[in-house]
């Protein structure tokens, strides 16, 4: 079987070339293909002609898409409807990661695959463009929600390193931080979500959207507490709400993802343990 990863470099990219390395893996990055760019998606994947393509690329400068809504909808959207097409036209299986940020976060519980979107800020609107042409234009495909990604950091331009190694390194210099006790979402293990990915695809099991991440949520200052005992570091973080650190995009406060359809996840203080351990 060809699989085709796009978005290679970063950090579920990476992932998701190993897992899947029992197969033909063609591994391509942004300079291997421009994916906002049509003819080049339909020339050059109507030639590879791949049996599953995983679209790990995506716009996730959440902040900076406030300022730069052409950029974030490029990626984010347009490039999704190309890849769509062209999945179409060939037959393949689409895999897209989308995110959390859909959703309005009001709704204290979490949320289903099936519930009604709501984003807020323009990376949001981004990503649900992106579901919305998915959903109208595929055929064979999988839409795989996940959040709070951590990992090993990608290797390619525009990659970030996850909050994880942000409070880390920063834990390392300070004393104290204070952390936002607030934003209750569920973390995603890359290296899990890969498997995750393998799993639908190899499985066969019927298309649709499914949630991708870790069991069980947690606010960024449990995540960081969490993070900071694994690692036997002391600093004393202070739990402060969302509005002591002002940022141009909105938040969902609430979007734990909630996963029906799959089998469950191991928790996501299991996940992290095992990636400190690293």
């Amino acid at each position: 079987m060809k699989v085709l990863i796009l978005g290679s470099h970063g950090m579920l990219g990476q992932e998701l070339a190993k897992t899947f390395s029992n197969h033909i893996v063609i591994a391509w990055d942004r300079k291997d293909l421009d994916i906002t760019d049509k003819t080049q998606v339909f020339q050059k994947i109507a030639v590879l002609r791949p049996d599953i393509i995983l679209n790990a690329a995506a716009y996730n400068a959440v902040d900076k898409a406030e300022e730069d809504k052409d950029s974030a909808f490029a990626v984010n959207a347009e490039a999704v409807k190309h890849l769509a097409f062209v999945s179409k036209e060939i037959g393949a299986t689409f895999v897209h990661f989308s995110t959390d940020y859909v959703f309005e976060g009001i709704e204290k519980n979490g949320h289903k695959e099936g519930d009604a979107i709501n984003p807020q800020s323009v990376y949001a609107k981004s990503k649900a463009k992106g579901e919305e042409y998915l959903r109208e234009i595929g055929e064979k495909y999988y839409l795989i929600r996940l959040s709070r990604l951590f990992g090993k950091p990608g290797i390619g331009d525009g990659s970030k390193k996850s909050f994880v190694e942000a409070i880390l390194n920063l834990a390392a210099e300070k004393k104290e931080l204070e952390v936002v006790n607030e934003e209750l979402s569920s973390p995603t293990y890359a290296p899990d979500l890969a498997k995750i990915t393998k799993e639908i695809v190899a499985n066969k099991i019927p298309y649709g959207i499914y949630h991708g991440t870790n069991g069980g949520s947690c606010t960024w200052y449990e995540f960081a507490d969490e993070a900071l005992k694994l690692k036997n570091i002391s600093c004393k973080l202070i739990p402060v709400p969302a509005g002591r650190f002002p940022r141009p995009a909105q938040r969902p406060k609430y979007s734990i993802l909630l996963n029906t359809k799959l089998s469950p996840a191991r928790s996501w203080q299991e996940a992290l343990e095992e990636y400190l351990k690293i």
